[in-house]
């Protein structure tokens, strides 16, 4: 399916979305946004028609990863995007407040696995305590990946401080797995479905901390937000009804993300796709996120969850 055809489907659901009068004469909103599916739904919701139906005048502003979002949205570059909530917890906790005010993607244990612990299919190691003393790929270390690989082992009859843990990008994890560098690796797609022929799944990490989590979700610098209200409640609205239609449109939202990020299109017919949370904020979902990360001395302190969230 190519770009054209993508958003003309779009343009179809698009149409359920109230129009809001004066789009033409709102201020530019700046929304970070990444080709990578994580970072991926202001880039649907601008493609799709979404933006325009809900009222806004927005500017894609591309980053290259969550914690460069949550940098551009301090800082005043980028007015709201979708960002890693333990990025956003560990800035919560340097008294940084990001005001989430909405969901973006969410991990359940019913949904096909997009994150799992994998090891080479002629690995002898089988279960948690195997991995005493072995070694894990992370993409990124003292983040939620290592909290939910560790709560995972020590739940699991292993010592997670017995392994360790290092950084190697997320391309390079398989070939680092097959050369026996590390022991272990958490593949995410689309890497997991390019490489599924090659691994074995041992677990996915993230069932260790509930059975529905939001690892994403969308916030919005301060004075934008206390500024904005109508456009707050404008873009939750766009966000919502790109959630909505994204989740039932694979392949229109695959063609557009393919045509942004150049990965080919027949990769996406190989992995499992992301899910966006077409509900509203829960603390329940991001709780288990935050007390892990406090428990493995990658948060200073534990705290509630709501702490987070926007002022209603």
């Amino acid at each position: 399916m190519k770009r054209s055809q993508a958003i003309a489907l779009a343009a179809t659901t698009c149409a359920a979305v109230p129009h809001a009068a004066g789009a033409q004469s709102a201020p530019k909103l700046r929304i970070g946004a990444n080709p990578g599916e994580s970072l991926s739904e202001g880039l649907l919701a601008l493609a799709g028609g979404f933006f325009t139906r809900a009222g806004l005048d927005v500017e894609l502003v591309t980053v290259t990863n969550g914690g460069a979002m949550t940098t551009g949205i301090v800082s005043g570059a980028i007015d709201a995007g979708p960002s890693n909530v333990a990025s956003i917890a560990a800035a919560h906790v340097r008294g940084i407040q990001l005001n989430l005010f909405a969901p973006s993607i969410i991990v359940a244990s019913s949904a096909p696995a997009t994150t799992i612990v994998a090891v080479a299919n002629d690995s002898p190691l089988r279960v948690a305590k195997d991995f005493n003393g072995k070694t894990f790929a992370l993409s990124t270390l003292r983040d939620l990946q290592q909290a939910a690989v560790m709560t995972w082992l020590d739940g699991n009859g292993a010592d997670a401080k017995s392994v360790s843990f290092i950084e190697i990008p997320n391309a390079e994890q398989l070939q680092a797995l097959l050369a026996k560098r590390v022991d272990a690796a958490v593949l995410v797609e689309p890497f997991l479905g390019a490489a599924r022929d090659q691994v074995r799944m041992i677990a996915r990490p993230y069932n260790s901390l509930g059975s529905r989590l939001l690892t994403f979700g969308w916030i919005a610098n301060n004075d934008w937000y206390a500024a904005n209200p109508a456009a707050v409640q404008r873009l939750v609205a766009a966000i919502h009804a790109t959630a909505v239609w994204a989740n039932r449109n694979h392949d229109a939202t695959a063609a557009i993300i393919s045509e942004a990020s150049k990965v080919p299109i027949e990769t996406f017919k190989t992995m499992n796709r992301q899910q966006f949370f077409e509900g509203k904020l829960e603390p329940a979902m991001i709780q288990p996120i935050i007390d892990a990360s406090a428990r493995y001395g990658f948060l200073t302190r534990a705290f509630p969850a709501a702490e987070m969230f926007a002022p209603s």
